[in-house]
């Protein structure tokens, strides 16, 4: 099953901020197993075959090894429906105070790719799509990084999503 998105970052698409992207993975019995990511603005592709050694422009890469939340770059996200923006909001007000810099830039995969070449620490979001996220979370963990989701009850193709390096505390950071 192929889970594409062909334009991840829309509305920055729409409005011509040149931070959008085209994410596509293969799912084979329930398990991702291929992922892709493209940014044709900045002519960058990440890749990686599960097992296998993640890419940027085929060149290996890893996350970063920064370890303290104060050197950190978090991607917190959140959408407009379903609490998810007062939950990105609290989580962003709550996590700010501890990191370097905190961003959201509207293209959760473009924010994953960017924790498994090591420009961004962790990406934090209450409710994203399968779509948003297939790619970049094989990408993170064979980068060296980790990722929980939690699928909502109502729909197991949208999930809470916290992903990072493997190395800041951003789980006890968020308190969760």
């Amino acid at each position: 099953e192929w889970i594409v998105d062909p334009i991840d970052g829309t509305v920055n698409y729409f409005y011509t901020i040149p931070w959008f992207c085209v994410s596509i993975a293969l799912r084979r019995r329930g398990e991702v197993v291929l992922g892709v990511i493209y940014d044709p603005m900045m002519d960058e592709c990440w890749h990686v075959e599960k097992g296998g050694i993640p890419y940027m422009n085929d060149q290996p890469m890893h996350c970063s090894r920064r370890e303290r939340m104060a050197e950190a770059v978090v991607f917190v996200g959140h959408g407009k429906t379903d609490g998810s923006k007062e939950k990105g909001i609290e989580r962003f007000a709550k996590i700010a105070w501890q990191v370097r810099k905190v961003r959201n830039n509207g293209s959760a995969a473009l924010a994953l790719a960017y924790i498994a070449c090591g420009r961004f620490d962790a990406y934090v979001e209450s409710v994203i799509s399968i779509w948003d996220v297939a790619a970049g979370v094989l990408l993170v963990e064979a980068a060296g990084g980790k990722v929980v989701l939690e699928p909502k009850e109502d729909n197991p193709e949208q999930f809470a999503i916290v992903a990072w390096n493997g190395r800041i505390p951003v789980m006890e950071a968020l308190g969760e």
